[in-house]
């Protein structure tokens, strides 16, 4: 099997990033806070999170990780649908709406969801397999850790109208789909011997974590 060539300069290249994104989210940490800078903040939001992406998956598109960039795109479709088919009927996670911060949508859900649910679960699966070489049990340690980060991001995303909970109540049922649709595809993710081995999404995920865990206490 031919072994994907990684460029020499890729290293740096995600130094570099793990530093500027941190150093990026650690302002608009400052930018959320301050009551002059929320609505700027709120404004580029989309574009933070779609650069996020970019930067982030980046090191796969350039040593062509095809099998990896196509698990990655099942997991943006189907995520996408079922954030739709939640929206619409309630069946998923619970009632709920998405506000217009995340912006462009399809059907009532943002594009961008797909794409954080990805990230979300390559940066956990980045974390778990530091943990463990065993497939399942790193499945479900990733699982569980897409769990925690919604946890820690609810209340900030509520504030900032990325979503509303119909009474204002996070229904345990949203945090049961998200462990289980997580399940499915760091499962599917580890079924098709893959691995996530660079330092950059398990980065994210911290410092998206972060981001979030300071949010709670700013707006």
């Amino acid at each position: 099997m031919r072994k994907n060539s990684t460029p020499e300069w890729l290293p740096r290249y995600q130094q570099t990033a793990i530093i500027l994104l941190s150093v990026f989210y650690l302002v608009g940490v400052i930018g959320h806070w301050h009551p002059a800078t929320l609505p700027a903040m709120l404004v580029l939001t989309p574009y933070t999170l779609a650069g996020t992406a970019v930067v982030g998956f980046l090191p796969f598109v350039v040593e062509k990780r095809y099998r990896l960039l196509a698990w990655a795109g099942a997991t943006f479709i189907v995520t996408l649908a079922l954030e739709i088919v939640g929206v619409a009927t309630g069946w998923v996670f619970g009632s709920y709406d998405y506000g217009a911060t995340l912006g462009s949508q399809v059907l009532g859900a943002p594009l961008l969801i797909g794409i954080n649910w990805t990230l979300v679960i390559l940066g956990a699966l980045a974390a778990a397999e530091r943990l463990t070489g065993r497939p399942v049990p790193a499945a479900v340690i990733a699982a569980l850790l897409c769990v925690v980060f919604d946890y820690i991001m609810e209340p900030a995303a509520i504030a900032l109208d990325y979503w509303s909970w119909e009474g204002d109540t996070i229904p345990l049922q949203n945090y049961l789909a998200w462990g289980v649709i997580a399940l499915v595809f760091t499962g599917l993710f580890k079924r098709m011997r893959l691995t996530s081995n660079h330092p950059l999404p398990l980065a994210i995920l911290i410092v998206q974590g972060l981001f979030f865990l300071l949010l709670r206490w700013v707006v």
